[in-house]
């Protein structure tokens, strides 16, 4: 959980997020973990306990120093000083380290050394899944998408039958989204616990919900255009329950026609 949710933001990212109406745990625990902290002048940023060094907070991974200091509360700003231009970190202990401690301050100084500190800008929160360093839905939606990508090529492994060199790379592309079901319809979005403000229902005949099989297969405007691609080759045909299925048929017609 971020220690202040009024911290100043990049391009709103705080006030996007907030838009979001996240239901699944999984997906809002993804969310915070994609915060961090940019630091500028340190003077809203716990030193110890927020997310603003690589690896996650310096509490985490220096318990043992963490329990000596006696500047456990303090924002970052005021653990050091400045000297001229340069900042100087200044830590306090509650009582003297042993030497093996003193090589655990050596590692955290080495942590810090990427650290640069600014006087004239403040700190902000800043998105780590995007380069920008900015809140989109679609980089969110980026990241929650890998994560099951394995599974989904394991599920659907028959897909490389896709990449034959027939069509264009990003025609390919699209069938093998459509197979893997990581197309983004409105179900889906609703099902990975973003609410993007709009319903459910199918865009195109505004009857079912807009799911991968509904609108490849079942709308009844894409099914118009099922029955005029099958009226063209003069195929008779029994729609199928799945993509998988409906990719399989296919498959299998072709391979007996170049039988």
């Amino acid at each position: 959980m971020l220690a202040n949710q009024s911290l100043p933001v990049k391009g709103g990212l705080w006030k996007d997020i907030c838009q979001l109406n996240i239901n699944e745990q999984r997906v809002r625990d993804k969310i915070v973990n994609g915060l961090a902290m940019e630091v500028g002048n340190g003077r809203k940023t716990r030193f110890w306990e927020d997310n603003w060094v690589q690896g996650g907070s310096l509490r985490v991974h220096f318990p043992r120093l963490f329990s000596v200091s006696s500047q456990q509360n303090f924002v970052i700003g005021d653990c050091g000083f400045w000297d001229g231009l340069e900042w100087i970190w200044n830590f306090q202990w509650r009582r003297e380290l042993f030497q093996w401690e003193l090589e655990l301050v050596h590692q955290l100084h080495e942590r810090l050394r990427p650290v640069r500190m600014s006087l004239e800008n403040e700190d902000a929160v800043v998105w780590k899944f995007d380069n920008t360093g900015v809140f989109s839905t679609k980089s969110f939606l980026q990241i929650i998408q890998t994560e099951t990508l394995s599974e989904e090529i394991t599920s659907y492994s028959f897909t490389r039958a896709i990449w034959k060199g027939l069509v264009p790379p990003r025609i390919e592309l699209f069938g093998w989204f459509v197979l893997v079901g990581r197309i983004n319809t409105k179900e889906r979005l609703n099902r990975l616990g973003v609410d993007i403000h709009s319903d459910t229902i199918c865009v195109l005949c505004h009857k079912g919900v807009e799911n991968i099989e509904h609108l490849f297969l079942r709308c009844e405007v894409t099914w118009q255009v099922w029955c005029y691609w099958l009226r063209f080759f003069s195929s008779v045909w029994v729609i199928p329950g799945t993509m998988r299925d409906l990719f399989g048929s296919w498959i299998g017609m072709l391979g007996r026609r170049q039988g």
